[in-house]
């Protein structure tokens, strides 16, 4: 041995246990910073992902400048793509083959740099007269790559143009049967009268630049208006470079989530290392004893902490990257077309750093206050075997209300006020975190909203709104293998009734039975038996400007007589628009029937099965018929679907973690303060001690570190836990800060539940060693 250094692999061999709870510890808190960062980096990454295939890549736009500040602004260094993008209004009325169509114009560059749609068939135009069409159109007009259409507009001439290919259509232009094309910025404007499209400057910006800096220099030095400059609000936010109020809000919310993440790493690796140091202090002694230094006794005890570092923070990172791998698997499994472009093996550079300066930093952090108290321990305290004495106790341990074994834990819990503050500061920021994150998972149900049940992937409705689709359309549909489910409705708008002397209006809804039993979710008051089983029962939908309850009785005005039902129902919500001063009512269809004399549909929702293809698809739509609106919604369902199992996954997921932490935080902390004591455990069964009392002490003791713990964590947690909720949710949706019972009922259930199992394995350790192994427990 060549310095007093190389007694490090020595210790750790004579001390395997301490030394490995230790490394548990450590693993825990890098694990722990890790998978959250890891997380919520890779969160981000998904949904500025999303708002790219959502919103386009691009930042800022610029309307109404001239060619010479277009160019101005492209040659900013800060610029990376730009270019003019522009497009025709929602009343334009172009038509090809009598169908409205919708057009941009854009240049090649700047649509695969800005633009997330791609082309599925053919090339790019390169020609004024060349085109490119949304690939609804192929099926819905009868085009193919190669043939001339002619775009018509009634004050315009019209243009030939040459079909070069097809691009993806977004889910917008499905949901509303049009189609869209796509030209060249020169064609674009040589086609479409200036006066008929707006035209837009679009810049996309280097994500290393000030944005929201670089955009107000640029509104200011060509003296724009806040309506000439336009930004994409949505990525701005997921990449923190967005001015708006409201983001800048969550910032601040996820800056407080991350000192509180590593505010906990810090605490449990700082009882842990306090724990260890302060058990062999008779060794530090007998250091002493051979000629150390205060000094070097202090860079023995980090040096240790670093030798520990050296395989468990390898060992927390790279549990947390499996974490951050798994959920980006999950996300591609569930939604492979929405993450596709998710790296399945990513790395988060942000968890590794935090998750490395975590676990070194406060290692040494942490490691001060013991090194500094097993310097002071003087050579003479450990060659008579004291250095691992108590003090002496002030007070006796309070017999008055429990046994003396369970006094004698709540006793050791409070024997060492740095201790007990560790631990329960330990114990409290799980509590704490739970809490903060749990907001974030409110905050996802208000921001995102998954699908529905009545949801439907297609939806075949009349051109004209009227009741004119055949009712044994949906027969037909039904029979069809690959429709998991079709069900029709019936609309009567702006119907005029009478109730209590005073006259409103209604939109008269139907409902078959899936529908009926899908409400049954929001029915606030009511039978909906009386709706399906009378003929002259209906529902009303909640609306706080109607006075309207069950049991009312309402008299229709349908053209043919007044005919009046009773109301069996109130509806918290429906799935339909509501409409100012027009009331929504919703009844079966044998009743609609009756009281109107239709028997045709307004509209049929169809669910597909799994198996269902895009040939499908066109079969059910000749099946329809030309003359009807066919509404494809099955790619804005799989967009909502990927954008909620996005958040979902990572919200649950940090929760989870979380949880986990705190049980293996819980049993790591109860056994190492179990082994801190070994020596009095030992001594108090030498005299007569049975081993259910002192299972009873280590309980005790470990119940009020929980107890303690989870009265703190409740005391710090639910200020911030309003703090969060009224910044993430109530100052956007209004939401009023309620008592979080579910979430505080789970953590403190698992926090206590923990404490008390923790107790089995050290309780067992003790009864399996004898007498005089316990007293001479390292």
């Amino acid at each position: 041995m060549k310095s007093y250094l190389d007694l490090i692999p020595i210790s750790a061999k004579a001390h395997k246990m301490q030394n490995r709870m230790t490394r548990i510890c450590i693993v825990l808190a890098v694990f722990l910073v890790t998978a959250i960062f890891g997380m919520a980096d890779m969160e981000m990454r998904s949904q500025e992902l999303r708002a790219i295939k959502g919103y386009g890549n691009w930042h800022a736009a610029f309307t109404g400048i001239d060619e010479q500040a277009a160019a101005m602004i492209a040659a900013r260094p800060e610029a990376k793509v730009s270019g003019w993008y522009g497009y025709l209004g929602e009343e334009s009325d172009y038509t090809v083959l009598g169908k409205s169509v919708g057009a941009a114009g854009v240049d090649k560059n700047v649509f695969e740099a800005i633009f997330p749609t791609k082309l599925t068939e053919g090339v790019y135009p390169a020609k004024k007269n060349e085109v490119v069409l949304t690939e609804n159109a192929k099926n819905g007009l009868g085009i193919n790559v190669g043939d001339t259409i002619t775009l018509e507009h009634l004050g315009s001439e019209p243009v030939r143009l040459f079909v070069v290919g097809f691009a993806e259509a977004t889910s917008k232009l499905l949901k509303q049967d049009t189609y869209a094309l796509l030209l060249t910025t020169e064609g674009f404007h040589s086609a479409i009268p200036q006066e008929l499209y707006t035209g837009q400057f679009m810049v996309q910006l280097s994500k290393y630049c000030n944005m929201q800096k670089v955009i107000a220099d640029i509104t200011q030095q060509y003296r724009l208006t806040d309506k000439q400059v336009s930004q994409n609000a949505v990525l701005l936010g997921m990449i923190g470079q967005s001015g708006d109020s409201y983001m800048l809000a969550l910032y601040g919310t996820a800056a407080v989530l991350f000192v509180v993440v590593l505010l906990a790493g810090i605490l449990m690796i700082a009882s842990s290392l306090n724990s260890n140091v302060m058990q062999r202090t008779e060794f530090f002694g007998m250091m002493r004893c051979l000629g150390s230094t205060k000094k070097q006794i202090m860079r023995f005890v980090r040096l240790e902490g670093l030798q520990w570092c050296k395989t468990a923070i390898p060992l927390g990172l790279g549990m947390g990257m499996v974490i951050v791998w798994v959920l980006c698997a999950l996300l591609k499994f569930l939604s492979p077309g929405y993450f596709a472009e998710m790296p399945s093996f990513g790395i988060s550079w942000i968890g590794l750093l935090s998750g490395i300066a975590v676990g070194i930093f406060t290692v040494l952090l942490a490691a001060r206050s013991p090194a500094k108290k097993a310097a002071r321990v003087s050579p003479l305290t450990a060659a008579s075997g004291n250095a691992n004495s108590l003090q002496s106790p002030r007070t006796a341990a309070n017999t008055a209300i429990f046994k003396v074994d369970v006094s004698l834990g709540i006793h050791h819990a409070k024997a060492s006020k740095k201790n007990f503050l560790l631990m329960v500061g330990s114990f409290a920021l799980s509590i704490v975190l739970f809490l903060c994150f749990s907001t974030a998972v409110d905050f996802m149900h208000h921001a995102l909203k998954p699908l529905r049940p009545w949801t439907p992937d297609l939806s075949i409705i009349s051109a004209d709104n009227t009741l004119s689709i055949d009712s044994r359309l949906v027969e037909a549909l039904q029979d069809n293998p690959k429709v998991k489910r079709a069900y029709g409705r019936m609309f009567a708008y702006d119907v005029p009734v009478k109730t209590a002397g005073q006259e409103r209006m209604i939109n008269l809804i139907s409902y078959e039975e899936h529908q009926v039993s899908w409400a049954s979710e929001s029915l606030l008051e009511g039978s909906l038996e009386d709706v399906m089983q009378k003929d002259d029962r209906v529902l009303i939908v909640y609306d706080p400007e109607s006075t309207l309850h069950a049991g009312d009785t309402l008299a229709l005005d349908l053209g043919n007589g007044q005919k009046e039902v009773a109301v069996a129902g109130l509806l918290s919500s429906s799935p339909f628009d509501r409409v100012k001063g027009v009331e929504t009512v919703i009844c079966s269809e044998t009743t609609f029937r009756q009281l109107t004399g239709e028997t045709g549909y307004t509209i049929i929702d169809i669910q597909l099965s799994n198996q269902a293809t895009d040939d499908d698809v066109s079969a059910i739509r000749s099946l329809a018929g030309p003359h009807i609106q066919f509404s494809d919604q099955r790619a804005g369902n799989h967009e909502a679907r990927g954008a909620f199992y996005s958040m979902a996954l990572f919200m649950y997921g940090f929760l989870v973690i979380i949880a986990l932490i705190t049980i293996f935080n819980i049993v790591n902390s109860v056994s190492m303060s179990v082994s801190a004591r070994i020596k009095q455990y030992g001594a108090m069964r030498a005299i007569g001690m049975s081993d259910r009392q002192l299972l009873k002490m280590v309980a005790a003791e470990a119940v009020t570190y929980s107890a303690a713990g989870s009265a703190a964590g409740c005391i710090l947690g639910l200020p911030l836990h309003k703090f969060l909720f009224e910044e993430m949710i109530t100052a956007h949706w209004g939401d009023l800060w309620q008592l979080p019972l579910g979430a505080l009922g789970v953590i403190v259930a698992i926090v206590m539940i923990t404490s008390i199992f923790a107790v089995s394995g050290p309780a067992r350790r003790i009864h399996n060693m004898s007498i005089v192994d316990t007293i001479n427990a390292q």
